[in-house]
């Protein structure tokens, strides 16, 4: 297959998707600001919760949209089944660490961490859409947050960046491997929005390393 035949057959594949799923996008939505909602508002319940909408968040993108539609319904193939392993591993580590060990603490505070953070945010849920739909044809035939592993894979970076003590470098792993892996998509089926998951993953990953040192445990 020429490299034009495999980038129509993958937007085909983001159109199909969207048509299915486009219930979802608002509900991601939602999950999406709650989180944000709850960071800036923090409660006794609030880590608990930002944390289980990242395990919903990272176990639809990998189960739903890589393994059960990419890989079965659309025929996508290994690569697929590879990239749902990776974020079902990811939303395993999100729910050991942050709803079940509770060692996840969110709480928006307004320092310059917190600002990368925000855009990062704005990045996955409002430019990374607007990308997509200047290069890719219009939607349905691009990605978009919360049901498609890359802006969520951006989101999260962004809201770790929120974090108010120190993040268990484990669960920073797989976000990390997902945005080494976005120069795939960027440059194979030239979605173009997925170069901000490249920068901003690493961008993220370093400053919450960096972070860390000066957070309590």
């Amino acid at each position: 297959m020429n490299p034009t035949s495999v980038v129509e057959a993958v937007r085909r594949g983001f159109y199909a998707y969207n048509l299915v799923m486009w219930p979802m996008v608002i509900v991601t939505y939602l999950l999406g600001a709650i989180a944000l909602v709850l960071a800036v508002k923090k409660t006794k319940y609030s880590n608990r919760t930002i944390s289980g909408i990242l395990v919903f968040l990272w176990l639809w993108a990998g189960i739903v949209s890589c393994v059960v539609f990419f890989a079965w319904m659309f025929g996508g193939g290994a690569m697929w089944y590879f990239s749902g392993l990776i974020f079902v591993v990811g939303g395993i580590l999100f729910l050991v660490f942050g709803v079940i060990r509770s060692s996840l603490s969110f709480k928006f505070t307004g320092d310059s961490y917190n600002i990368l953070g925000a855009v990062i945010v704005v990045y996955s849920m409002l430019i990374y859409p607007i990308i997509g739909s200047l290069t890719e044809r219009g939607y349905p035939a691009y990605p978009i947050f919360g049901t498609f592993p890359c802006p969520v894979t951006i989101f999260t970076f962004g809201l770790l960046l929120w974090a108010d003590r120190k993040v268990p470098r484990i669960v920073t792993v797989m976000p990390l491997v997902w945005a080494l892996m976005g120069v795939y998509p960027a440059f194979v089926y030239q979605v173009w929005a997925d170069v901000g998951l490249i920068i901003l993953g690493v961008v993220g990953f370093v400053t919450i390393l960096r972070r860390n040192a000066k957070l309590p445990t």
